[in-house]
């Protein structure tokens, strides 16, 4: 419990050396800190605007833990605020404050020898994988949690969210391929006698359907660049400024985050182009079926 300006707060304090911090990349990467020998607590942003505290201000620490005591007494402490981390997700930012094992000492020299582990992976998809391993190595008193056991909400709003997204990016590709099928066909139109006199020149039908075949794959070669052009810059724009806000403490972060996978694009924009070029496919087919003389009698 954190005590501070007549304000009383509660945490979780994670006690780890300046090796395993560094590995913590939500606040190793985002907090601004005092001198570099300076020892003390290293809170959230959220907390630190409840406590109206910043850094190299001094704090009153009690161990609850030290309710269980015989004496009953708890634990009293005065430390500084050696650094300030903001995650971006406020539920951490108010709830963990961390500080080194020598830090730990100097406030609670009594406090016993704790039996929680952290476990830093260098690859986020073994998750699940190493939680079996650990599972089977607990005794039975002790628990296993992973990052996703802790937001399990946060995952299951944003799986119920695929579904519905789904839908609308399959909606607004029929209508892309709508489009560039009725342009291809207005083309045609317009160009019945062009149409005609390469027939009567002798154009082979296959030739014809070739043209309007390579119109709708130049759309579509057109349209996915423009497309990365302007999903890059708009990324670009929200991981800079942050443009999209979130409420974070609905969201667990203060702004939408944007990753993009190269596997993705290359995926999205050759499936893009395939349709564009199936979708010129039936005005190529009626373009190759016109008769020369129709068309020219036209004329």
């Amino acid at each position: 419990m954190l005590k501070a300006n007549g304000i009383t707060e509660g945490a979780l304090l994670e006690v780890m050396p300046a090796s395993a911090l560094s590995q913590l990349y939500s606040v190793s990467s985002n907090y601004t800190g005092g001198e570099s020998n300076q020892t003390g607590l290293i809170i959230g942003a959220a907390l630190a605007d409840q406590l109206e505290v910043g850094i190299s201000d001094q704090i009153l620490a009690y161990d609850l833990g030290s309710f269980t005591d015989q004496m009953g007494l708890p634990s009293i402490a005065v430390s500084q605020v050696q650094a300030i981390y903001e995650s971006g997700m406020i539920d951490y930012d108010k709830s963990y404050l961390y500080c080194s094992p020598q830090t730990m000492d100097e406030l609670f020299p009594d406090s016993p020898n704790t039996d929680d582990f952290g476990v830093f992976l260098t690859d986020i998809s073994l998750t699940d994988g190493v939680m079996r391993q650990i599972d089977q190595i607990l005794p039975y008193s002790h628990l296993s949690i992973s990052w996703r056991d802790r937001h399990q909400t946060l995952f299951n709003w944003m799986k119920t969210q695929q579904l519905p997204i789904f839908i609308i990016f399959s909606l607004i590709m029929i209508v892309a391929i709508v489009n560039v099928a009725s342009t291809l066909i207005l083309i045609i139109m317009e160009k019945r006698t062009e149409i005609g006199t390469l027939r009567a020149l002798g154009t082979s039908r296959k030739r014809i359907r070739r043209i309007f075949a390579l119109e709708g794959l130049m759309m579509g070669l057109f349209g996915t660049l423009a497309g990365i052009i302007l999903s890059v810059f708009l990324s670009w724009l929200q991981t800079t400024f942050g443009i999209i806000s979130l409420p974070s403490d609905v969201y667990f972060m203060d702004k939408v985050s944007i990753m993009i996978g190269v596997e993705d694009v290359v995926a999205i924009s050759g499936g893009v182009i395939i349709l564009a070029i199936l979708s010129s496919l039936i005005p190529a087919m009626q373009a190759s079926r016109l008769q020369p003389a129709d068309t020219l009698r036209d004329e």
